[in-house]
């Protein structure tokens, strides 16, 4: 049964992984409504380019803070509004920021989560093998 659980928290870990968010201007989004090769780049605030590909992670948010999700390649920007058929929205673009943002797995953080993750159920294993056989105070 631990194994089990042990996999399941590994598997969870993968999945949700650790980002790396990079903040883009509302120009550099528009560029973003269709690819040929579904891939593109573009320059983040800072001016550090970033590859941007059909399963990369793009977000918009409200003026109130909500996050929505878009597709990358599959939204239509027109003066006033954006509309992402996917997904269903078709957002004022008066009241999103004028900031966009994209999500990069970043290997190394997401390999020390599972690294601790795997150390903290060790640590338990190993718990459990030393204290299995000490008896009982109430004993």
């Amino acid at each position: 049964m631990k194994s089990v659980v042990a996999l399941t928290v590994l598997v969870a870990f993968v999945a949700a992984g650790c980002y790396n968010t990079y903040t883009i201007p509302r120009t550099e989004l528009s560029g973003l409504q269709a690819s040929e090769s579904g891939t593109a780049t573009v320059k983040d605030l800072e001016g550090n380019s970033l590859v941007v590909k059909d399963d990369t992670r793009l977000f918009v948010r409200s003026k109130g803070g909500k996050r929505y999700p878009i597709t990358p390649f599959n939204f239509k920007m027109t003066e006033s509004q954006l509309v992402a058929s996917d997904r269903d929205y078709i957002l004022d673009l008066n009241g999103i920021k004028d900031e966009a943002e994209v999500d990069h797995v970043s290997t190394w953080k997401t390999a020390l989560l599972i690294g601790a993750g795997a150390a903290a159920v060790a640590g338990l294993i190993v718990l459990t093998v030393f204290t299995a056989n000490s008896k009982s105070q109430s004993q």
